[in-house]
């Protein structure tokens, strides 16, 4: 009988895809750790990982079938979900956005008021937009004082390092991070303080293929938030990990910071019993941001736009 275990063929993986919402760096720093690590081969999946071109397109691809899951920004996957794609955010892995208006030290920009007579940059179609949006609205900010720029990638840098404009609106490690590099000091005023506060990045996938293989889906949440636990307990592993599968990332300086400041404290939210799974109020007021936004996210609002039905009966804990 052992003989015969011994020469019998190999149970084959299950091959999946991945997509990215852009490069890889920190924001899927827990998919590439749990792949070093094995967690996907023990589970029976092999997985491609590729780079994406923002949100809105990992969306798209993930709509479209092309890919089995995407790590999008739940801004872009809801508003594709809201026009009538397929969609469901099956786990939001950074859930609090850490989005705000990155402006120099001495910048008078504490307040969203203080931005009433600035020049702030905004990306356009961009996941941090909504909440710009709400904050000006819920704090009372007069928008048509504020000289808006559209400005793409990573542009705002520089315009903020020549003082050509007093902010930018971003995630703080998008800005500040590459600032600090040149001796430049800078600020973050967040929107999660001023009242827009809503989830990030997020995993997501198509509606059809979730029921077709929930095993399949739930053996991948099992691996990957296991993967975003090992981060957590070792951070400069999974940087090293990152940097020696994709040498051309950062550096491992600038990486380890963003993952330690910026990152890990941001993947629960205040409340969240653990990794990917946010706090009915959150996802409440994700709701209310969005169809702000939008106008309507269709039938049955917020609650159609993600399933926690995938994720393991025991979640990693919160850092």
């Amino acid at each position: 009988m052992l003989a015969a275990v011994a020469n019998s063929p190999a149970v084959a993986a299950e091959k999946a895809k991945l997509s990215l919402n852009w490069l890889p760096d920190v924001s899927g720093i827990g998919i590439f750790y749990a792949d070093a690590l094995g967690y996907y081969k023990d589970v029976g999946i092999e997985l491609e990982i590729e780079p994406g071109k923002g949100s809105g397109a990992t969306s798209q691809l993930v709509a479209g079938g092309s890919t089995d899951v995407g790590l999008a920004a739940a801004s872009s996957a809801i508003g594709v979900a809201a026009k009538g794609a397929p969609l469901k955010i099956i786990a939001p892995i950074w859930q609090v956005g850490d989005w705000g208006i990155t402006s120099l030290k001495d910048t008078p920009i504490s307040s969203p008021k203080d931005l009433e007579g600035k020049t702030i940059v905004l990306a356009p179609g961009t996941a941090d937009m909504p909440l710009f949006d709400t904050m000006v609205r819920v704090n009372g900010v007069d928008k048509s004082k504020i000289d808006i720029q559209m400005v793409s990638g990573a542009g705002g840098i520089g315009l903020l390092a020549e003082k050509k404009v007093d902010g930018v609106s971003a995630s703080p490690g998008d800005i500040m991070i590459p600032l600090a590099e040149r001796g430049i000091e800078a600020k973050q005023m967040y929107y999660k303080d001023w009242g827009a506060s809503m989830p990030g990045l997020s995993l997501i996938a198509r509606e059809d293929k979730l029921q077709a293989n929930p095993e399949f889906y739930t053996k991948f949440l099992d691996a990957t938030l296991r993967g975003y636990a090992a981060v957590i307990e070792n951070p400069e592993a999974a940087v090293d990990a990152l940097r020696e599968r994709y040498p051309d990332s950062a550096p491992k300086e600038a990486l380890l910071e963003e993952l330690t400041k910026y990152g890990i404290p941001a993947w629960c939210a205040p409340g969240a019993p653990g990794l990917g799974k946010l706090p009915a109020d959150d996802w409440a007021m994700t709701g209310e941001i969005l169809t702000a936004t939008f106008g309507s996210l269709g039938d049955g609002g917020i609650e159609a736009m993600y399933t926690e039905a995938y994720l393991p009966s025991t979640l990693p804990a919160c850092p």
